[in-house]
């Protein structure tokens, strides 16, 4: 019960400072951007638009991969060695504070990806469709080029509205997402306390821009390399739609047990290694 309370308080001090702030900015921006035709082609055709397009929007490169650097940002205050992390260690003991950084970490990735998934929201909240149905605004989109008119990145997939509900969707990507960010944070704590900050950065970024060689290789060869690179994941909304006959995103099984695997090794390392590291308190804000 100490670590969960732990737990929750150290999330707050993780979800509640300027590295979040400055994400929360990125998105409402990002958001409106890819959002707004949508919001367009809703008030020209005069019909609301579908609440779940979250899912659609994140399979634009351009927004994914600011998605992850904004969640690269909000984890650069690895490896969390600010003085009020002192006090921390000190009344809790080093293998309790580690597991408050972790679930601190698996706290905040879903909150960035809620901030995100509402942001996407908002701009169409003066005509959106609160329904489990995918509405006749997207099936038109996505079955045409109706979009093409007001340039936008978004590609609305056709396939994947018989496999998923809205809701079905919706769930899906906020749980690959927040599997994915907190890998993301967990190995940024794991290359901080092996390594140094700038490794971890490194690291974090090394795995987000895995995304660059998946979307742009053979699609014979896109399909294997994507079973290993989880930032491309986070585009669910593809996993029906085949590639020049290849569908080349792993099924959600498997997305799934690699990230809570990949992730309770590195848990379990991090414990590890804190037990005898020596900690270098820094003078710096959360």
């Amino acid at each position: 019960m100490r670590v969960l309370q732990y737990i929750w308080k150290n999330a707050g001090l993780k979800i509640f400072n300027s590295k979040m702030a400055a994400f929360l900015l990125l998105m409402l921006v990002a958001g409106r951007t890819f959002v707004n035709p949508l919001r367009q082609f809703s008030a020209e055709v005069d019909y609301p638009v579908s609440w779940c397009v979250f899912p659609f929007v994140l399979c634009s490169f351009t927004y994914l991969i600011l998605f992850w650097f904004g969640v690269i940002y909000a984890n650069s205050d690895v490896p969390f060695m600010q003085h009020v992390n002192m006090y921390h260690t000190i009344r809790m003991g080093r293998r309790r504070w580690a597991l408050g950084q972790m679930g601190g970490i698996f706290l905040r990735s879903f909150v960035l990806v809620m901030i995100a998934a509402v942001f996407t929201i908002l701009p169409l909240l003066a005509d959106v469709e609160w329904s489990n149905e995918w509405g006749k605004l997207l099936r038109t989109a996505a079955s045409t080029n109706s979009l093409a008119r007001y340039q936008s990145s978004v590609v609305l997939y056709y396939d994947i509205f018989s496999e998923f509900t809205p809701l079905e969707l919706m769930a899906a990507v906020i749980l690959i997402g927040t599997l994915t960010a907190a890998l993301i944070g967990m190995l940024m704590f794991f290359f901080s306390l092996y390594c140094n900050k700038i490794f971890a950065v490194a690291g974090g970024l090394a795995l987000a821009i895995g995304l660059f060689p998946v979307l742009n290789l053979h699609p014979l060869l896109r399909h294997k390399l994507a079973w290993f690179v989880p930032t491309v994941w986070a585009e669910v909304a593809r996993i029906a739609t085949p590639d020049h006959g290849y569908y080349w995103l792993p099924p959600l099984w498997y997305m799934i047990g690699f990230l809570v695997l990949s992730i309770g090794i590195l848990a379990g390392v991090i414990l590890h290694k804190v037990r005898a590291i020596e900690f270098q308190w820094e003078n710096e804000d959360m």
